[in-house]
């Protein structure tokens, strides 16, 4: 059964939240000295990451009436977990599923109403790192991308020239609460752990870039937890990079309209569908390929600590 819905009040639904057992686990994450290739220097906030600017781009959709199918989202509260894998699946089932099927029904409505907004733009979707372009065997958790390009092998033509996979728009990657935590943005002792996380995800999202030289990859990426969600932006394609306010879980709220986790993965998928803003042009003195794809030296000596300089309401690490 299809209910009647706005997609504010269908992406205000966001799941409580999910939690761990109790239990002793170890902050170790994925490690290759690759991911120095496009380490972050520098740290930002991305104050216009809100709901007052998603409500100012894209109030004539996110109000819109739609019709979602009752089981786009999951009723039952989630269960205890017990690893990584499991909120890996917990989010696919009460996070992604809701926000494809919001997602979908808004390029539905755009193209069948012509809209001009379109223009310039390739409806997306979010799915499985595994269901984008990967570079070098180095795929993210979660990807956005155009699901039409997304071809099968013809069995009964197996020499077809199959096109290449849909480039990953806007990358995203999942960890517990005890691999990456959005405390640790405002913790000068967790600086380390912050600049090594982010360089797993800066360099996810630079390989988009690998063979495109008009562009270093993508902008914009992702965190999810099992306490909520962090967007990123990167400034340029020398490690500086913008955080949003972190984003709890928490159920539907008691207002009307709040920044919610499913939210804000709708609008991420809006800009990532935005063909001229998903990527990060390449100015004079960029990395280029060979160099990002290079393995660095095992004797390369160690980054120094990052310190931490304020600048205005935000909190800048920058490495030196």
């Amino acid at each position: 059964m299809a209910n009647q819905i706005t997609l504010m009040q269908f992406l205000q639904q966001d799941p409580p939240g999910f939690q761990f057992q109790h239990r002793s686990y170890s902050n170790t994450s994925t490690k290759n000295r690759k991911y120095e290739n496009a380490a972050i220097t520098s740290i930002g906030r991305w104050g216009s990451f809100n709901i007052f600017t998603i409500l100012q781009q894209y109030d004539h959709l996110i109000n819109i009436d739609v019709s979602i199918a009752s089981d786009a989202l999951v009723s039952t509260p989630p269960p205890l977990l017990g690893a990584e894998d499991g909120l890996r699946e917990l989010v696919a089932t009460y996070v992604d599923r809701p926000v494809r099927r919001a997602l979908a029904r808004t390029f539905e409505h755009l193209a069948a109403n012509n809209a001009p907004f379109m223009r310039g733009r390739t409806p997306v979707t979010l799915g499985a790192g595994s269901s984008a372009r990967t570079v070098d065997e180095f795929m993210p958790d979660r990807a956005f991308y155009d699901p039409t390009a997304a071809v099968a092998l013809d069995p009964q033509n197996p020499r077809a020239t199959v096109p290449p996979p849909p480039p990953n728009r806007l990358p995203g990657e999942i960890k517990p609460s005890h691999k990456w935590s959005a405390d640790w943005l405002g913790d000068p002792s967790a600086e380390l752990l912050v600049f090594s996380r982010l360089g797993q995800l800066s360099y996810y999202m630079v390989l988009q870039g690998i063979g495109h030289p008009q562009h270093r990859g993508a902008k914009y990426g992702y965190m999810i937890n099992d306490k909520g969600l962090v967007a990123f932006r990167k400034v340029n394609a020398h490690g500086s990079i913008e955080h949003s306010d972190p984003i709890p879980w928490g159920g539907a709220g008691d207002t009307p309209q709040r920044l919610t986790v499913m939210l804000a993965l709708w609008y991420l998928g809006m800009l990532a569908s935005s063909d001229s803003d998903w990527t990060l042009p390449t100015v004079l003195g960029d990395p280029g390929d060979e160099q990002l794809r290079a393995s660095p030296a095992a004797t390369a000596p160690p980054q120094s600590r990052p310190t931490a300089v304020a600048q205005g309401p935000a909190t800048v690490s920058s490495r030196r």
